[in-house]
């Protein structure tokens, strides 16, 4: 219970994430062609973000960054379901592009925190 506890921040960005991507945006249905790119920054931004705060909360836990490589498959596991979770709504779509934006804001941010902790 104490690790919940830990990485709460990390699990209520993560439902953020999870209510922002699976609610109806009907405004999202009339998005010009032209900033569909727009959307894979919010993608890339959103998942970057829930990282940054888990990265703080484990380097805060443990005194050490989390591995790289098992952060990255973990929190892009996550992504992918989140993708897939879009399938169950009527507004939204399963998407390549945006599970790739996903994954690389994941990867961005566990690098620049993994910077970050290294500078200071």
């Amino acid at each position: 219970m104490n690790t919940i506890k830990s990485y709460k921040w990390t699990i209520a960005s993560a439902m953020v994430v999870l209510l922002l991507l699976l609610m109806p945006f009907r405004i999202f249905q009339q998005t010009p062609q032209s900033l569909n790119d727009f959307d894979k920054f919010i993608h890339a931004i959103l998942f970057g973000a829930m990282t940054a705060v888990f990265c703080a909360e484990h380097r805060a836990l443990k005194k050490i960054n989390p591995k790289f490589l098992l952060s990255l498959v973990i929190i892009s596991a996550f992504a992918f379901l989140t993708e897939i979770g879009q399938l169950l709504t009527i507004t939204r779509h399963f998407d390549l592009k945006d599970f790739g934006a996903d994954a690389i804001g994941i990867a961005a941010a566990l690098l620049v925190m993994r910077i970050a902790t290294m500078l200071s």
